[in-house]
């Protein structure tokens, strides 16, 4: 488990919480409270930050822990809110917690688990790799520099984070890599990737136990490993059955035009009358298995389900373009967060990635980029991914707001998973700062004219500013751009009184941030540059009470 999997979180303290630091974490508060309310929340929640003496805390975990499996993440802080210490759940969202604890409290986090300590790689927290079980003593030897022999049955191509796990050292463990259950004689520890796709067609009345079942005995006696299940595929008139829907599996429909042109080993016209295709599952498991995917069981039936595997020699990547937001890390989404702590590389802007560096997990792989070099961020992303790597691109705010999702998916050629993941844009962020200046029709304008003609940005100002939209300009002024903003703003003056509000708002949400209200008369340029967002209000923008809005025109009722 790790922080985007945290279903119930809470800050629990024996007097004052930390100001903040719940809204911070997006959990609960429990502020004073007594030994057994303690020992409560340690048991009904997912993750737990403290606010004691130690010892206190060490007496409440010993009546409610149960097994390392089970843990919830405990992180500990000191009354004097110096250090954070992680005393449970370390592998379960612990160590990722506290160093975001730490972060929030500019603490120091203290995290001891052996493969911290010493640097090595925690098999609990390999992304896509599944164990059955992990004996104690072979995490040992490898936190003792043991070294590391990869077997592979199947002759998979490992993806980079899997291959490079393999190093020289005394007394090598030897780690299998295969979907077949035999395989683990081969070594000491087998592990499992998403080598497998599932074809599956069913009868409208099957149930989600007649799937399993049949997936359960064919998988059994081909001697498969069911926890190596990538994704199913099936006919997409069939993707809402609550059968399908109830193995809790990824599903991928395809109509039957698309599934009767696969050529399969056993067509039948049976089912050609029934669908309109020969063929349901193994040409499903075909499709949905991708390029390179080999048919390793045929066609298997019972009354109500037919069932065909695929195998995939090499996996399925993925490549999330994910939006941080403006860059405080409460205003990170969960579904950023989860696509961050998947990913086995994470590329971005160096200065992107030191943001997000409090949720950056052990063992992820950092390709830091200086400004510019889009394409080359972009171009290295999608070649980590078509070798079967979960690759996050990040980008500030928005991904598709003046960032990097419109050229990962120009330049889009490989087989892959691709996720466009939203964050809060800097416009947003700006607005709320003050208020809702761009509560009403607004419009976002980059002033770079870099990569658009000049005199195609000067009409859409020309068009937005007659139209009476707030403007918010992205990219205002840089050292070698200096006239855009003063030319934008004369534009604009055209249609409002110079009295009309104006935000300047440079670093939103991150430090040395900067927030000024001023005016079309009063605005100074010169404190402008390439991390500031300028918002020109519309006609009708006001202020009450010292906050910014723009009025949509609600009524009261009486």
């Amino acid at each position: 488990m790790g922080l985007d999997e945290i279903a119930k979180g809470v800050v629990v303290a024996l007097g004052p919480t930390p100001a903040g630091l719940a809204d911070k974490l997006g959990f609960g508060e429990h502020g004073f409270a007594t030994f057994a309310e303690l020992t409560d929340l340690l048991v009904h929640n997912d993750a737990i930050v403290v606010v004691a003496a130690y010892p206190i805390v060490v007496r409440a975990l010993a009546t409610t822990l149960s097994s390392k499996e089970t843990d919830p993440a405990v992180v500990a802080i000191d009354e004097g809110a110096r250090f954070v210490t992680v005393l449970a759940g370390a592998h379960h969202g612990g160590e990722q917690l506290a160093r975001l604890v730490a972060h929030h409290l500019e603490a120091t986090p203290v995290i001891t688990t052996a493969s911290s300590v010493y640097g090595t790689v925690a098999l609990d927290q390999l992304p896509r790799v599944h164990f059955a079980r992990i004996p104690a003593k072979l995490q040992a030897k490898i936190n003792h520099g043991n070294g590391i022999t990869l077997l592979n049955p199947t002759e998979l191509v490992l993806p980079d984070a899997i291959a490079g796990l393999a190093r020289e050292g005394n007394d090598p463990l030897k780690i299998v890599i295969s979907d077949r259950i035999c395989d683990g004689n081969l070594g000491d520890l087998q592990s499992t990737l998403p080598t497998l796709t599932l074809g599956v067609g069913c009868s409208s009345d099957a149930t989600a136990a007649d799937i399993k079942e049949l997936i359960a005995t064919t998988l059994t006696s081909a001697g498969l490993d069911s926890s190596a299940i990538d994704r199913v595929g099936t006919i997409d008139r069939r993707l809402e059955h609550p059968a399908l829907v109830g193995l809790h599996l990824e599903l991928t429909g395809f109509t039957a035009d698309q599934l009767d042109a696969v050529k399969t080993a056993n067509p039948s016209s049976v089912v050609h009358e029934a669908v309109g295709t020969h063929s349901v599952a193994e040409a499903a498991a075909l499709l949905a298995g991708g390029e390179g995917a080999s048919l390793i069981i045929e066609k298997v039936k019972t009354d109500r389900v037919t069932l065909a595997v695929v195998r995939r020699r090499r996996l399925r990547g993925s490549l999330s373009v994910v939006g941080l937001g403006p860059g405080s890390l409460d205003l990170l989404t969960p579904r950023a967060l989860g696509a961050l702590r998947s990913a086995q590389f994470i590329v971005g802007f160096s200065r992107y990635l030191e943001l997000i560096e409090p949720v950056i997990e052990r063992g992820q792989m950092l390709r830091p980029y200086p400004i510019g070099q889009e394409i080359e961020r972009v171009g290295e992303s999608i070649a980590l991914a078509s070798r079967g790597n979960h690759v996050a691109l990040v980008t500030s705010g928005d991904p598709a707001v003046y960032a990097m999702a419109q050229l990962v998916i120009e330049r889009l050629t490989e087989d892959l998973t691709l996720r466009i993941i939203p964050g809060v844009t800097a416009a947003y962020a700006a607005s709320s700062s003050v208020g809702a200046i761009v509560g009403h029709d607004h419009a976002m304008i980059s002033l770079s004219d870099l990569l658009t003609p000049w005199n195609a940005i000067e009409a859409r100002i020309e068009a937005a500013a007659r139209a009476d939209f707030v403007i918010a300009f992205y990219n205002p002024r840089s050292t070698q751009r200096t006239w855009q903003l003063e030319k934008a703003l004369a534009i604009i003056a055209q249609y409002r009184q110079q009295s009309t509000p104006v935000l300047v708002a440079a670093r939103v949400e991150r430090m040395g941030a900067s927030i000024t209200v001023t005016n079309l008369a009063e605005i100074d340029l010169e404190t402008i540059d390439m991390e500031t967002i300028v918002i020109v209000g519309a006609t009708t923008t006001a202020a009450n009470h010292g906050y910014l809005y723009t009025p949509r025109g609600y009524q009261g009722t009486s």
